[in-house]
């Protein structure tokens, strides 16, 4: 089954990437249950996928288990070259655009605009779970993953205004998000952390997928889920040396 879950908290750190979490609520039928979900982009981390099951009853942990997640990437070769052909058919579309009408111009330029921003980490990913479950029941699913992408991130901002007299002023303090991905978040809870990325990301032009080391200690400001760091295993596997796996 094709499922979309809801994005419920952004993790956001200040020079890129972040730390997504959403959920759903399903209906299992007896025996096993395959889910697929939609919109995973290409720049999360496999090794960082976690499945985390709340049962709507407390004896449902006996029925119910999580059998299997598969996680997995595009082919980077693959998907550079497929970008390549899109954005070179966008560019003698719009040269043979001239002779349609302005207002058709218009939408062709801008169809073919988006084209050209297109990245690796634009594209999707696969992020499966199977769930075993011997009773028809409900259940809560929440998913968290790390997203490599440099392009969100966040910063602060300080306006002074000075007052008439010079003799006092007033500081406002402001935290931006910078999202220039293809996702956009909604109605989301933030946090933000403070974590540098490796310089050589996996979506940068002519570097190879290897491993990428996430912190060691993640200090999360302005505003902390407790509930969503208690997990130490979780945070171990953020931990260690994270591997990227790709589609032969």
């Amino acid at each position: 089954m094709i499922i979309d879950p809801k994005v419920t908290r952004l993790d956001i750190f200040n020079n890129g990437g972040a730390i997504i979490q959403r959920e759903i609520k399903l209906i299992l039928h007896q025996g096993i249950n395959d889910f697929q979900i939609q919109n995973i982009p290409a720049s999360f981390d496999p090794n960082s996928a976690e499945i985390k099951l709340e049962y709507l009853k407390p004896e449902d942990k006996q029925l119910i288990t999580l059998q299997q997640t598969i996680t997995s990437l595009p082919d980077r070769k693959n998907v550079d070259q497929e970008i390549t052909r899109e954005k070179s058919a966008a560019n003698n579309i719009i040269s043979y655009s001239i002779d349609f009408t302005r207002e058709m111009r218009e939408k062709i330029s801008d169809i073919c605009e988006s084209s050209s921003y297109r990245a690796y980490a634009d594209m999707m990913g696969t992020f499966d779970f199977i769930i075993r479950s011997k009773i028809l029941s409900g259940i809560i699913v929440k998913i968290l993953y790390f997203i490599n992408d440099t392009r969100i991130k966040w910063s602060t901002s300080l306006i002074v205004k000075v007052s008439d007299s010079k003799k006092t002023a007033e500081i406002d303090g402001f935290i931006i998000v910078d999202n220039q991905t293809g996702f956009s978040y909604n109605n989301v809870d933030l946090g933000f952390a403070i974590f540098k990325l490796p310089e050589s990301t996996p979506y940068s032009i002519g570097v190879s997928f290897s491993d990428v080391n996430l912190p060691e200690q993640i200090q999360t400001q302005f505003e902390q889920n407790d509930n969503f760091y208690e997990d130490q295993n979780i945070m171990n596997k953020m931990k260690r040396t994270q591997r990227y796996k790709q589609i032969k």
